[in-house]
């Protein structure tokens, strides 16, 4: 007996699959004994549908029907195929990876957001693109879609860049693009989360789902059910059930998962018995005519494979399979409910050793390794963080070679960090052969409790946790270097001047050293004097800093015979951090007769990154780095916000509301030819170290 087989009477059984899993051999076999459908947990989502090359590269070929790339679904889709198993597709249409670059005029985020007659063209092509691809050279294989994913938020329709360009009606219009192009019975689905909380599920049903259903546009509701061990209460999620299906629409638990930090026996247990609760519920919905449940779909295969332990920065073990594909008491609790309990056998999955080794992917030169947090626990208190704890992505060579690295800090008046400033300077080292790192240091967008030394004690710990961990990240022997941009520059030259100072408490980290090999300044917060950034001053130090904080941070005083060389670079037209703060350093630094190489552009303004084609055609590089801003923000709007002014929780929503648009960049791609010459200025710089 499995899974599959005894619910089949009743709905689909699922799970979402990632290439981790479809790599592995054991993961695919358990796949295929319990389930009958399979979901694909990120390549299907739109972030790796559409082409940013392609877009980029002729935006005006591409304006209404952005090029697509199927690679990334092709291995799920064959899997499919070759095995017979259905797949649910999600999803078409979310705010959530959609790139930015998606919604703006030329495919640029420098544009201004693109007008609704374009983004309409541009969703109809989209959809169509992807549904005529899968539906031709996969026929019958995905059954159903999540047409739209998580468009209701805080009592209404969700702000997004959706709303923005197209208005509160994208949902409509992409119901009826997918209508237009779906095969027949490929069922369209509305896909949301917290469906059991009377606002949204009552929104849910009267803004989305009855019009909807008023053009028979649409075929189920998916309620995504990522569940607590206490929330919600199963008579509230009966309720919330039994309303979605008095829609006669289909019901699909399309992201079931249930958290769970305890993996003792005993909560194991507690475990298997709220699921059979939970399945009961939707049993008798199914028995008594009260919802059409038609599939329910497990979110990740095992424990080890579940979102949940990265998302609550616990382990969680949420899901009724673990480590070798092995069951646990949740397993046979969900057949006990619909087969007899002496039809019921252990589950003994035989796989070979060998099947649990996971195949070599397509070939890639880089590892993209993911958060490393530098502060373990109870080291990191700073008070505004919300949860956040200053971490840093790598980008590693898929190689056994040693590399030189480079720590890059995105900058952002120490209010928040630039995306733009941290991918983009990451992939151009990466490129050049260096290992990279992007670090997300300390930041305030509140402005509300003043930094202090705290990011420059983050980028002390994270240069002395990539030496304690060199062979892991291929450092070696090899050399290590800092970048910074603007107030990150800040950091970087604060550690350049004061490394011998800053003490780490921990002595595993204590013993490796914090000096970096060489520092790179774009476009610096030097001084704290007359040409200060007064902003970012007031964001690391308060309104009120003592002389003593002002003297040790105006780095151009604290230049020593030890300071690592740097590499400065600026232009003369920055009118946001005056020019004079490079000229203030590189004089200090020729004083202590440090080596040094200083560059200074005469056009341009502030915030060019890398000032290349790259930069020019609008790619942020991803908001991967700004999770203590996303914190931040969450926090004030709920009234959780530390120190937080009645004025600043005004800005903030001014400035970050779904309808403000910030103003468009100015796009001159003749600072291509010198700014943009600065990273091949900096490794010539670099090889001479």
């Amino acid at each position: 007996m499995n899974l599959k087989t005894a619910y089949e009477k009743y709905f689909k059984i699922g799970a979402a699959i990632s290439g981790r899993n479809l790599r592995t051999p054991a993961h695919m076999e358990l796949l295929k004994a319990q389930f009958n459908s399979f979901t694909c947990e990120n390549d299907m989502k739109p972030q790796f549908f559409l082409d940013k090359d392609k877009c980029k590269d002729e935006p005006e070929k591409y304006k209404f029907a952005p090029a697509l790339n199927f690679e990334r679904a092709k291995p799920y889709l064959e899997f499919a195929k070759a095995n017979g198993i259905s797949m649910r597709g999600h999803t078409l249409v979310w705010h959530n990876q959609t790139p930015k670059w998606f919604f703006h005029e030329e495919y640029n985020e420098m544009r201004p957001m693109a007008d609704r007659d374009t983004m309409l063209k541009r969703l109809e092509g989209y959809i169509s693109g992807v549904l005529n691809f899968v539906q031709k050279e996969y026929p019958g294989i995905i059954y159903a879609w999540d047409v739209v994913n998580e468009a209701v938020d805080d009592g209404g329709w969700r702000k997004s860049p959706w709303t923005k360009t197209v208005g509160e009606d994208f949902v409509m219009q992409a119901f009826r693009f997918a209508r237009k192009y779906a095969d027949p019975g490929v069922s369209l689905f509305y896909n949301d989360y917290e469906t059991s909380q009377a606002w949204k599920r009552d929104f849910i049903i009267k803004e989305i789902l009855k019009p909807l259903m008023a053009e028979k546009l649409v075929d189920g509701v998916g309620l995504q059910s990522h569940l607590l061990m206490d929330y919600p209460d199963p008579e509230v999620y009966k309720t919330a059930l039994e309303m979605f299906g008095e829609t006669g629409l289909q019901v699909q638990i399309t992201e079931l998962d249930m958290h769970n930090n305890d993996a003792s026996e005993e909560s194991q247990k507690a475990l298997a018995e709220r699921y059979a609760a939970f399945f009961g519920i939707l049993l008798d919905a199914k028995k008594n005519g009260k919802a059409n449940v038609t599939g329910v779909t497990f979110w990740n295969l095992r424990d080890e494979d579940s979102w949940l332990s990265g998302f609550r920065r616990e382990t969680s073990y949420p899901l009724p399979f673990k480590g070798k594909c092995e069951a646990k008491p949740t397993y046979y609790a969900l057949l006990e409910l619909v087969v007899p309990k002496e039809e019921i056998d252990e589950w003994k999955p035989d796989y070979p050793e060998g099947a649990f080794e996971m195949e070599a992917g397509p070939e890639s030169n880089m590892r993209w390794m993911p958060p490393h947090k530098i502060w373990e626990k109870d080291e990191y208190d700073y008070a505004a963080a919300y949860g956040f704890v200053p971490g840093f992505f790598a980008m590693i060579h898929n190689d056994k070679e040693e590399h030189d690295c480079m720590l890059v800090l995105p900058g952002g008046g120490y209010c928040m960090v630039c995306p733009h400033e941290g991918g983009l300077p990451a992939e151009n080292f990466f490129n050049r052969g260096m290992n990279v790192f992007i670090l997300t240091y300390t930041t305030d967008i509140t402005m509300s409790v003043p930094l202090k030394k705290q990011p420059l004690k983050d980028v002390s710990r994270a240069v002395r946790y990539i030496r304690k961990n060199a062979e892991l990240f291929g450092l070696g022997s090899k050399k290590l270097l800092i970048c910074g941009f603007s107030a990150a520059a800040h950091v970087c030259g604060s550690l350049a001047v004061h490394f011998d100072e800053i003490k780490d408490e921990n002595p595993e980290y204590a013993a490796f050293s914090n000096r970096p090999d060489g520092v790179i300044l774009s476009y610096p917060v030097i001084t704290t004097g007359e040409f200060t950034h007064q902003s970012s001053i007031d964001a690391l130090l308060g309104r009120e800093p003592s002389a003593e904080e002002l003297e040790y941070f105006s780095l151009e005083k604290q230049v020593k015979d030890n300071t690592p060389p740097c590499f400065i670079w600026q232009t003369a037209g920055d009118e946001l951090v005056p020019v004079e703060n490079s000229y203030l350093f590189a004089m200090a630094l020729r004083k202590k007769k440090i080596p040094f190489a200083h560059y200074v552009f005469p056009a341009g303004g502030h915030g060019l990154s890398t000032a290349d084609d790259t930069f020019f055609k609008g790619w942020s590089g991803g908001e991967y780095c700004m999770e203590q801003l996303f914190r931040a923000l969450a926090a004030v709007k709920d009234g959780k916000g530390v120190n937080v002014s009645e004025q600043r929780k005004a800005e903030l929503e001014a400035q970050f509301s779904g309808d403000n648009e910030q103003p468009p960049m100015e796009i001159d791609r003749s600072l291509i030819e010198d700014v943009g010459k600065w990273t091949d200025l900096a490794w010539a710089w670099i090889k001479r170290l």
